[in-house]
Protein backbone atom coordinates (compact mmCIF):
# COMPACT_ATOMS: atom_id res chain seq x y z
CA UNK A 1 0.00 0.00 0.00
CA UNK A 2 1.26 3.63 -0.59
CA UNK A 3 0.57 6.96 0.91
CA UNK A 4 -0.19 8.47 -2.86
CA UNK A 5 3.52 9.94 -2.93
CA UNK A 6 6.06 8.80 -5.75
CA UNK A 7 9.47 7.07 -4.52
CA UNK A 8 12.61 9.20 -5.07
CA UNK A 9 14.02 8.82 -8.72
CA UNK A 10 17.42 9.63 -8.19
CA UNK A 11 17.42 10.95 -12.32
CA UNK A 12 14.81 13.12 -12.18
CA UNK A 13 14.47 14.56 -9.10
CA UNK A 14 18.23 13.84 -8.13
CA UNK A 15 19.72 16.43 -10.76
CA UNK A 16 16.87 19.27 -10.00
CA UNK A 17 17.72 18.79 -6.73
CA UNK A 18 21.22 19.66 -7.57
CA UNK A 19 21.16 22.08 -10.06
CA UNK A 20 18.60 23.79 -7.82
CA UNK A 21 20.68 24.01 -4.68
CA UNK A 22 24.53 24.23 -6.83
CA UNK A 23 22.39 27.09 -8.87
CA UNK A 24 21.34 29.14 -5.83
CA UNK A 25 24.39 28.82 -3.36
CA UNK A 26 26.82 29.33 -5.93
CA UNK A 27 24.49 32.80 -7.40
CA UNK A 28 24.23 33.59 -3.60
CA UNK A 29 27.88 32.94 -2.90
CA UNK A 30 29.01 35.47 -5.78
CA UNK A 31 26.75 38.22 -4.41
CA UNK A 32 27.99 38.33 -1.31
CA UNK A 33 31.54 38.66 -3.12
CA UNK A 34 30.49 41.55 -4.72
CA UNK A 35 28.51 42.81 -1.94
CA UNK A 36 31.16 42.72 -0.06
CA UNK A 37 33.48 44.16 -2.87
CA UNK A 38 31.22 47.15 -2.80
CA UNK A 39 31.98 47.88 0.87
CA UNK A 40 35.66 47.03 0.65
CA UNK A 41 36.63 48.90 -2.70
CA UNK A 42 37.72 47.60 -6.02
CA UNK A 43 39.79 44.62 -6.61
CA UNK A 44 43.32 44.47 -8.17
CA UNK A 45 42.08 43.11 -11.40
CA UNK A 46 41.52 39.68 -13.04
CA UNK A 47 43.69 36.87 -11.91
CA UNK A 48 42.80 33.27 -12.49
CA UNK A 49 40.16 31.77 -10.80
CA UNK A 50 42.34 29.71 -8.20
CA UNK A 51 44.39 32.61 -7.25
CA UNK A 52 40.96 34.42 -6.70
CA UNK A 53 39.89 31.39 -3.92
CA UNK A 54 43.35 31.20 -2.51
CA UNK A 55 44.42 34.76 -2.13
CA UNK A 56 41.29 35.83 0.35
CA UNK A 57 39.10 38.94 0.32
CA UNK A 58 35.78 39.98 -1.44
CA UNK A 59 37.55 38.39 -4.67
CA UNK A 60 38.25 34.94 -2.99
CA UNK A 61 34.38 35.15 -2.30
CA UNK A 62 33.33 35.57 -6.04
CA UNK A 63 36.08 32.84 -6.93
CA UNK A 64 34.10 30.65 -4.75
CA UNK A 65 30.75 31.13 -6.16
CA UNK A 66 32.36 30.85 -9.74
CA UNK A 67 33.90 27.28 -8.48
CA UNK A 68 31.14 26.51 -7.44
CA UNK A 69 29.29 27.05 -10.95
CA UNK A 70 32.03 25.83 -12.57
CA UNK A 71 31.94 22.04 -10.50
CA UNK A 72 27.92 22.06 -11.07
CA UNK A 73 28.20 19.69 -13.91
CA UNK A 74 29.88 17.14 -11.61
CA UNK A 75 27.55 17.57 -9.33
CA UNK A 76 24.87 16.61 -12.01
CA UNK A 77 26.44 13.67 -13.39
CA UNK A 78 27.33 12.39 -10.51
CA UNK A 79 23.37 12.27 -9.42
CA UNK A 80 22.82 11.09 -12.84
CA UNK A 81 25.64 8.52 -12.28
CA UNK A 82 23.96 7.50 -8.63
CA UNK A 83 20.53 7.33 -10.62
CA UNK A 84 22.14 4.68 -13.56
CA UNK A 85 23.69 2.72 -10.92
CA UNK A 86 20.23 2.55 -8.94
CA UNK A 87 18.19 1.82 -12.14
CA UNK A 88 21.15 -1.22 -13.41
CA UNK A 89 22.16 1.13 -16.33
CA UNK A 90 25.86 -0.26 -16.71
CA UNK A 91 26.13 1.35 -20.27
CA UNK A 92 24.90 4.64 -19.02
CA UNK A 93 26.63 4.56 -15.85
CA UNK A 94 29.99 3.85 -17.39
CA UNK A 95 29.57 6.54 -19.40
CA UNK A 96 28.58 9.18 -16.82
CA UNK A 97 31.81 8.15 -15.42
CA UNK A 98 33.79 8.87 -18.30
CA UNK A 99 32.51 12.39 -18.78
CA UNK A 100 33.06 13.24 -15.00
CA UNK A 101 36.94 12.12 -15.45
CA UNK A 102 37.35 13.88 -18.52
CA UNK A 103 35.21 17.55 -16.64
CA UNK A 104 37.93 16.81 -14.20
CA UNK A 105 41.04 16.45 -16.18
CA UNK A 106 39.86 19.29 -17.72
CA UNK A 107 39.66 21.77 -14.72
CA UNK A 108 42.86 20.25 -13.54
CA UNK A 109 44.55 20.94 -16.56
CA UNK A 110 42.96 24.82 -16.39
CA UNK A 111 44.01 25.02 -13.20
CA UNK A 112 47.71 24.25 -14.17
CA UNK A 113 47.70 26.17 -17.38
CA UNK A 114 46.50 29.15 -15.58
CA UNK A 115 49.67 29.64 -13.07
CA UNK A 116 52.44 31.84 -14.52
CA UNK A 117 55.46 29.71 -15.09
Amino acid sequence: MTDGRERYHWLRDGIALVLRIGTLVSIGVVAIGYLVGLVAGPGDGQRPLVDLVADGGPPAIIGAGLLGLTLLPVAVLTAAGIGFARGGERGRLLTTLAVIGLLLVSLVAAALLARPG
